[in-house]
């Protein structure tokens, strides 16, 4: 085994978003090079448990899931206790997805008492604001974090960072002197085509995220309302979670009086069906007044642009030059940026949106093959991060 890998969710794992799909895409690109390696998993999906026969993730990938119950989103079950104590004992080095979850604490402090080297990616744990949150309002996560979550990752090798603004929020906690490699996120363009510009008629617009206040779209919805022409259409898909902000949004849904559509949670052939009949996605994460919250990277963006399509993305994220590439337009985080936005969207002609598509398309060909960015990230963990000074590990920024 050249390495083991431990996450909380993995793939065909239903409704845990980014990390689990993060986790497969980085597996599949090292287990394309020829690297052997172990992964550990809770069982955990929202449609049932997964078997480990389902998880395909290359020949050279060893898959051990463990049973999990009770706190499903922290990948909570005993048996991981013997499954990662046994990967972290076999693994010549191991590389972590995620932080301050069952198996992903479990596996760092396994690591520190066998001195075996690790890595860890911090998934948006360490946003800036997601820390304030937790400081002001969680004082018992933070006593986590602050007797667990940072002296393990002060252990590590590196922690693997896929923004600037996530790199800024680790450097928050652990000092200046943290170790950090600086990579973004991979995705796959060969297993995406590109769909042709849709025949219908206004400009349709698609959201991929939970209807949640950190993502930002009902402040969105807001401003697009606002300025939104008769034929135009926005559709929206994911997970839901009861409460206030759910029913504003469904307040805000009957408002646009069918001009809005929420499709609820979407299978990956639906998603990417959604994409080629929409002319941009949006990310509007951050744009909420109260909230404020952002994510690390949003690997839905990556998604949208190999298929073709141009984005409309919150300024602060991971994308703000997405604009200079000329695949999509940034806004900023207040309502009158955004309505300016939907206006230039709105004014495009068709060559205008056919250069973006295939500038979209290019970018993700050229800066997010996963197979390469896979290879910056398995030299820092295998090889080059072992006893180097924390400024030689930065890999410099995540949209060369």
């Amino acid at each position: 085994m050249n390495a083991g890998i431990v996450t909380t969710h993995i793939p065909p794992a239903k409704g845990y978003g980014g990390v689990s799909v993060t986790a497969s895409v980085l597996t599949k690109a090292w287990a394309e090079r020829g690297h052997r390696m172990a992964v550990v998993s809770s069982d955990e999906s929202i449609d049932g448990r997964l078997r480990p026969e389902q998880v395909q993730l290359g020949e050279q990938v060893e898959v051990d899931l463990y049973r999990c119950y009770g706190f499903r989103r922290w990948g909570f079950g005993l048996g991981a206790i013997p499954a990662l104590f046994k990967l972290c004992l076999r693994a010549p080095v191991v590389y972590i997805h995620g932080i301050a979850t069952w198996p992903s604490t479990l596996a760092a402090i396994f690591c520190v008492l066998l001195r075996r080297p690790f890595m860890v990616a911090v998934h948006g744990g360490l946003m800036p604001e997601h820390v304030d949150l937790i400081r002001r309002q969680k004082p018992h996560k933070w006593l986590y974090y602050k007797w667990l979550t940072f002296p393990t990752l002060r252990r590590a090798i590196a922690v693997h960072c896929t923004s600037d603004t996530e790199a800024e929020g680790v450097r928050n906690v652990l000092g200046e002197d943290a170790r950090i490699l600086l990579v973004p996120n991979g995705i796959d363009s060969r297993e995406i085509e590109v769909a042709p510009h849709p025949t219908r008629e206004g400009l349709k617009l698609c959201f991929l995220g939970h209807i949640q206040q950190e993502k930002g779209i009902n402040a969105f919805i807001r401003a697009w309302l606002r300025v939104r022409q008769p034929t135009d259409r926005l559709v929206i898909a994911g997970r839901s979670v009861d409460g206030d902000y759910f029913e504003e949004f469904q307040a805000l849904v009957q408002e646009a009086q069918g001009a809005i559509t929420y499709r609820g949670y979407l299978q990956r052939d639906e998603v990417l069906e959604l994409l080629a009949s929409s002319h941009f996605l949006v990310l509007p994460s951050g744009l909420e007044e109260a909230g404020g919250m952002r994510e690390n990277f949003g690997n839905v963006v990556a998604e949208a642009l190999a298929a073709g399509r141009p984005v409309l993305v919150a300024r602060g994220l991971a994308w703000d030059h997405i604009e200079s590439a000329g695949a999509g337009f940034i806004f900023d985080r207040n309502e009158a940026s955004v309505c300016e936005v939907l206006r230039r969207a709105q004014a495009l002609n068709l060559p205008e949106w056919q250069q973006m598509s295939s500038n979209g398309r290019q970018y993700v060909e050229q800066q997010l093959d996963p197979v390469k960015l896979g290879d910056r990230v398995w030299q820092a963990l295998t090889k080059s991060g072992l006893g180097r000074a924390p400024q030689q590990l930065a890999e410099g920024s995540s949209h060369e």
